[in-house]
């Protein structure tokens, strides 16, 4: 087990990795946009909304006082752009994750792009520029992860050649594949998703929820495994990370997250400690600690959405399937996120038909809320 006795998180919805390292005995401080009810620890809001690394979280680390050595740093987000918060954030502890300098290299599209293509890697076709789109094609962002960045392409679109890029859109179903890695670059697949989505007052594709333990064929996992093992010795990526691809008539890579996702908690029983001790410990003391007893289960979990802006009357704790709980009369705003509802079975359609009941008693508990 890692020595240090502080764990700092630092994201916009953080609770899950709260709660992932509860039975350590350690001292968690949460820097989040949400602030939700059940995290578990110190809580410390950030107001960016996308939970970025910005001056406020460095002021509130100013104020912690935290030591350097018994400290670690796990970044859920990205980096605001205006300082090098990455260099800042060291100052505070030991970052475990990957280095933003390799984040920075996979989100050159440009080069990052050419890499793909170099190491027959499918993806959907990119355009340079608006003249070249062949609809229908998403807009997509470089470093805003849950689709936050993702937008249906119109002719009269304005695109941020900085941030955003042009990609085919394709008919399929998304998934995603967790794995873990090491510094010696050996990894492991923990879990394949599916994904859902929804359009939001925000995005037409947010990231809405989950489908845990997906069986693919040998042959779609020997391909996730190349694809994979690219990312670790091109990027030098380590500890948990995330792929999100389609499937249509064949795999096509969509994008990597190079950090840990909202659906790593279904797979927190999967980890002798927890998936959060499980990233910090493949990162300090280069293993994995698999939980090789563990019944598999099929997870689901599903984020509401806000149709319009509303305080929240209702105390969700009395619920034991939902998490990211709102604090009482928070005010939530057209598009946000509401809360979590979750639901498992020892089959898909049995977990799935219970997170239908479940959305179903919230819905009717929220009354007169549109919900999405």
């Amino acid at each position: 087990m890692f020595p240090q006795n502080n764990i700092v998180f630092i994201g916009n919805s953080v609770t899950e990795h709260s709660k992932s390292v509860k039975h350590l005995n350690k001292r968690v401080i949460n820097i989040d946009s949400f602030n939700d009810d059940d995290l578990i620890g110190e809580n410390f809001i950030n107001p960016d909304p996308y939970g970025l690394v910005n001056k406020d979280v460095i002021s509130i680390l100013k104020k912690l006082k935290l030591n350097k050595n018994d400290t670690v740093i796990i970044v859920t987000s990205d980096f605001a752009r205006d300082r090098n918060y990455y260099e800042l954030l060291q100052s505070f502890g030991k970052i475990i994750g990957n280095s933003h300098e390799d984040i920075l290299k996979i989100q050159n599209q440009k080069n990052f792009t050419h890499k793909l293509k170099k190491n027959n890697i499918n993806f959907p076709e990119r355009f340079i520029s608006k003249e070249q789109v062949i609809e229908p094609a998403l807009i997509k962002n470089t470093y805003l992860s849950g689709g936050f960045g993702v937008k249906k392409y119109k002719n009269n679109s304005k695109i941020n050649i900085k941030d955003e890029y042009l990609e085919k859109f394709l008919e399929g179903q998304e998934y995603s594949v967790l794995f873990i890695s090491n510094n010696q670059k050996e990894f492991k697949i923990i879990g394949v998703n599916k994904i859902f989505n929804k359009k939001t007052h925000y995005t037409d594709f947010c990231f809405s929820g989950a489908c845990s333990n997906i069986t693919l064929n040998q042959k779609q996992i020997d391909y996730l495994n190349y694809i994979i093992n690219f990312f670790v010795h091109e990027y030098n990526l380590a500890g948990i990370n995330g792929i999100d691809f389609i499937i249509s008539k064949d795999i096509y890579f969509l994008e990597i997250n190079p950090r840990i996702t909202q659906t790593c908690f279904l797979y927190d029983d999967k980890f002798i400690d927890g998936y959060i001790a499980a990233h910090i410990n493949s990162i300090l003391e280069k293993n994995f600690s698999f939980n090789e007893k563990i019944l598999i289960e099929t997870k689901f979990f599903e984020n509401l959405f806000s149709k319009i802006s509303f305080n929240i009357n209702v105390d969700l704790n009395k619920f034991d399937f939902v998490s990211n709980i709102p604090q009482l009369d928070k005010s939530i705003e057209s598009g946000d996120p509401i809360c979590t509802i979750n639901s498992k079975s020892d089959n898909e359609k049995k977990a799935k038909n219970l997170l239908l009941d479940n959305i179903s008693l919230i819905k009717a508990e929220l009354k007169n809320i549109e919900i999405i």
